[in-house]
């Protein structure tokens, strides 16, 4: 099993997902006999658990497992886990959260502690990139820690029904702790690792400092999920505490890759280097918006307008992770990366933002506007990032094995 082929079946995935996000902005324009909420978790699970999930495992496991892949035992692991997501993609559709898709659900995470228990057990090379490896690990452990959701949530809505506010609380603890946990650490370790991989002792009191104010964003910056309950002014407190320590770790990361941009300039492509400035954006982008959210005016106007939040999600999932990942396995000739694809992609990706976004504040300032002409935009653009997508990734012909 070689870390390329995994990467590949996640490519795969994002295909996937992105075929179901045109049938569910098609719902808008021409109505299909279909459930929508069926579709949205489907392509929801897909993109956090096999797009997401398959490829930053796929990244982790080159770097830490790379003598470590062949044997039977990380093949079978793998092979339970994508079948796995496998049966979510269509289990969903069909049938919602019921018996085979929690059971599809419920076998993915045990999968996880598989691959978790065998990547501690036989991890290598860890001193060689110490910086990336400790963000790597936290990520595994706080995605460990988002799991209590799922195992949750049929308890939560056993004893407390669907309409009660540890129900929302539930989902919104799943989806924190895994982009802003295991996502997003795992991020910032392979950023490290383009540096480390060249034997650069970073300086250890910025990456110090970066560790504990993303720990911190983690920790404190979940109860800016709770905050559309209005809990009390201590979770905003604490919410605020969250959203500043966000933002403190994007400007020390900021200095950490600004002290060796000019080494970076030279040892990765002139269009990696492009990419990771715009991502680099985005962050920042991000980190405003989660201190933002931490103020109850905010909290509440991106509850009540819904499309706030799904510019949010998307802003993080298609803006920051999904291009990382592509210039990730680009870097490491995992795959060759069509630039006229990337940029068919990235632009609908842009374009579909600014609909999303300025659809919510005209809705903030009570402004008219043809939410016909809204949904028809945003399903040509959707099908022109999926057109983007699927050459993506059936030209991403591996450079070597």
């Amino acid at each position: 099993m070689r870390a390329q082929k995994q990467f590949q079946t996640a490519l795969y995935f994002l295909t996937a997902i992105a075929l179901l996000g045109v049938v569910l902005r098609t719902v808008p324009v021409y109505p299909l006999p279909i459930k929508y909420t069926n579709y949205l978790h489907a392509h929801s699970h897909v993109a956090f658990l096999g797009w997401l999930h398959g490829a930053f495992v796929g990244l982790i496991s080159y770097i830490f497992l790379k003598d470590r892949l062949q044997t039977k035992t990380f093949r079978l692991i793998y092979l339970f886990t994508v079948s796995n997501v496998v049966g979510m993609y269509f289990s969903f559709p069909i049938q919602g959260y019921k018996l085979f898709s929690i059971l599809f659900l419920s076998l993915f995470l045990i999968g996880t502690y598989l691959f978790t228990w065998y990547f501690f057990k036989n991890k290598q090379h860890t001193t060689h990139f110490p910086a990336t490896y400790r963000f790597v690990k936290t990520g595994l452990i706080l995605q460990l820690l988002s799991s209590i959701s799922p195992w949750s949530l049929g308890i939560v809505i056993k004893l407390l029904g669907k309409d009660s506010p540890y129900y929302k609380y539930d989902i919104f603890y799943y989806l924190h702790f895994q982009y802003n946990g295991w996502f997003l650490f795992a991020l910032v370790g392979l950023s490290l690792y383009l540096l480390e991989r060249r034997n650069i002792s970073l300086p250890q009191k910025k990456v110090q400092q970066l560790y504990g104010l993303l720990l911190t964003a983690v920790f404190f910056g979940y109860f800016s999920n709770t905050l559309w309950n209005k809990p009390g002014l201590i979770f905003n407190f604490l919410a605020i505490i969250g959203g500043a320590a966000e933002i403190g770790a994007f400007f020390v990361f900021l200095l950490i890759i600004k002290r060796y941009y000019r080494y970076l300039q030279h040892q990765i492509s002139v269009f990696s280097y492009k990419i990771l400035q715009l991502i680099l954006f985005t962050f920042m982008l991000k980190a405003v918006l989660q201190f933002m959210g931490s103020f109850q005016y905010y909290a509440d106007l991106s509850y009540h307008i819904r499309d706030f939040i799904i510019g949010y999600l998307h802003l993080i999932m298609l803006g920051i992770f999904t291009p990382f990942l592509l210039i990730m396995a680009y870097e490491l000739n995992f795959i060759k990366l069509s630039r006229k694809a990337f940029y068919l992609f990235y632009s609908g990706f842009l374009v579909t933002e600014s609909l999303i976004f300025g659809r919510a504040v005209l809705t903030w300032f009570q402004l008219k506007y043809s939410d016909g002409l809204f949904n028809s935009i945003l399903f040509i653009f959707t099908l022109w990032m999926f057109t983007g997508i699927v050459w993506l990734v059936f030209d991403t012909k591996k450079q070597k094995t």
